[in-house]
This record gives structure tokens, C-alpha cells and sequence, in this order.
């Protein structure tokens, strides 16, 4: 990862700390992003039907987007270590599916206030069914350091990728 998305994403996971109280749910980090200059939403419609879009998101986000990502970053005269572990987790229901991607930081990493269990929300896709097979997906993502995920996940969504985001290049 380049230093200056290290840098970007410790920036977007301390504005979210910035708050009297750091957002602790996926429906809190919803309402975060919605309200913030660093967070970013992206709709999409799809012609795949809302099953096939689920089913991607079941498939592919464990597949992807559960790994850990050490970075080192140099300046000063010294090297920051940082070690960043990224859960998915997929809910799917009747009329809804939800990506939720989480980042614990450790290492060179201040975390002012409480970090939820398994780490702070730094994108949520939700899907729902439109008639005609077509399906809505939102994508929350909490800084641009996220884009390549939120990039995959509309991918995944669409049919049109099948591959996985590379978060070392963010």
C-alpha cells in the first residue's frame, strides 16, 4: 500500500472517531457516510436479478475481502508499521443483501474512543430487488481509499467481475 493511503485511510478511520460517538452499527456508519465529506455513496441498478446479485456477494466477498494487509510506511527517519484485518459479512434476507466490510488497524495506529468489535464499518453495499429482475445496490464507503473495494462490489453486483480488489493498492 502506498504511504499516502495509509495515510488516507488512518484520515477516514479518525474522522469517523471524530464524532461525539463513533458510529458502532452498519446503520450508524450509513447515516455517517451520508452526512460526511470524506465518505462517498454510489447507487447502481443492475439487470441481474436481486438472487444472482446475493449470491455474488455470498460468493465473493468472504472470498475476497477477508485478509490481513501489512503496510510500512517511512518518514522521518523511522518506518510506521500498521497491520490491517478486513472482515465481509453478508446478510442476506427475502429483500435485502448487505456487504459489510470492516478494518481493524494495528500497529503505529492512535484509535481515539471505541472501535467496535472486529473493527470500524468502511463499506456497506445494500441490494434490493426492483421489478423486472433488475436489482438496486448503494454502496457506503468511508473515504476514496475504499474505492477499489466499492469498484469490486459493483462489479460483482452487475456480473461484470469476477475477480478480487487488490486492497495493497489502494
Amino acid at each position: 500500500m502506498q504511504p499516502s493511503r495509509i495515510a488516507a485511510t488512518a484520515i477516514a478511520i479518525l474522522a469517523l472517531a471524530s464524532c461525539a460517538q463513533w458510529p458502532q452499527t452498519a446503520q450508524e456508519t450509513r447515516e455517517y457516510i451520508a452526512h460526511s465529506t470524506m465518505g462517498k455513496i454510489q447507487t447502481l441498478e443492475v439487470n441481474r436479478s436481486y438472487r444472482e446479485v446475493a449470491r455474488s456477494f455470498q460468493t465473493k466477498a468472504p472470498e475476497c475481502l477477508n485478509l490481513t494487509v501489512r503496510t510500512t510506511e517511512h518518514g522521518g527517519g523511522s518506518a510506521s508499521n500498521v497491520v490491517e484485518t478486513f472482515r465481509a459479512n453478508v446478510l442476506v434476507t427475502e429483500m435485502r443483501a448487505e456487504v459489510h466490510l470492516q478494518d481493524h488497524m494495528r500497529g503505529n495506529v492512535i484509535i481515539p474512543g471505541k472501535e467496535r468489535e472486529g473493527g470500524f464499518y468502511v463499506v456497506i453495499a445494500d441490494a434490493v430487488p426492483l421489478p423486472g429482475n433488475r436489482t438496486k445496490v448503494d454502496i457506503y464507503s468511508a473515504s476514496r481509499a475504499f474505492d477499489v473495494v466499492a469498484k469490486a462490489i459493483a462489479g460483482w453486483a452487475e456480473g461484470s467481475v469476477t475477480g478480487c480488489p487488490d486492497l495493497t493498492k489502494r
